[in-house]
């Protein structure tokens, strides 16, 4: 009994997970904070100096990156604490049922990180080449592409397997209820 009391306790070890990803979501939102007012106080001075320059989209795109991976960790320690410990009263969109959904996140995280730094590569001007880069940056975007459909298509499979098997079930439950109707009408 002790034994299974251990391995039930051994859950809450996810907890050092959870408390450091919130502490790096809150971090990367003081630092998105902290560039927004330099970055707007930067646009102010500068817009009358000399007019916009390209590199403005980088780091405004930069910037809500921040705030993106910040919100990305925050919603992976709050599925954790959810999957782990117990259920939050939260608004069904941040609620994760599964480790699949938790996995998901972070891919779509890594396509928009792998996004980002290629835009920062196009806007600022440097000496590489440009084809070797994008096609450095969009062949594991494609492969994590293909890895959720993959996913997809292997969670959608054994869902059509699933109502096949209960779609039998009704129908030999139907065929067997015709025949004994039929049988009782002879």
């Amino acid at each position: 009994m002790k034994v299974v009391r251990f391995i039930a306790g051994m859950r809450f070890f996810v907890l050092i997970p959870v408390i450091g990803l919130a502490i790096a979501a809150c971090v990367l939102f003081i630092k998105g904070g902290i560039d927004i007012i330099h970055f707007m106080g930067e646009l102010i001075t500068g817009m009358s100096e000399e007019g916009p320059k390209g590199s403005i989209i980088v780091e405004i795109v930069e910037t809500v990156h921040l705030f993106l991976v910040g919100t990305v960790l925050f919603l992976t320690s709050f599925g954790l604490y959810q999957l782990f410990i117990q259920p939050l009263p939260l608004p069904e969109w941040v609620k994760v049922n599964n480790i699949e959904e938790l996995e998901l996140n972070l891919v779509g995280l890594t396509v928009v990180v792998l996004g980002v730094n290629f835009l920062s590569i196009i806007f600022e001007p440097q000496e590489t080449d440009l084809a070797i880069s994008g096609i450095g940056y969009a062949l594991p975007i494609a492969a994590l592409a293909y890895f959720m459909k993959v996913r997809s298509h292997i969670r959608k499979g054994s869902n059509d397997e699933e109502e096949m098997r209960n779609i039998g079930e009704v129908t030999s439950v139907n065929s067997e209820s015709n025949w004994q109707i039929n049988k009782k009408g002879d």
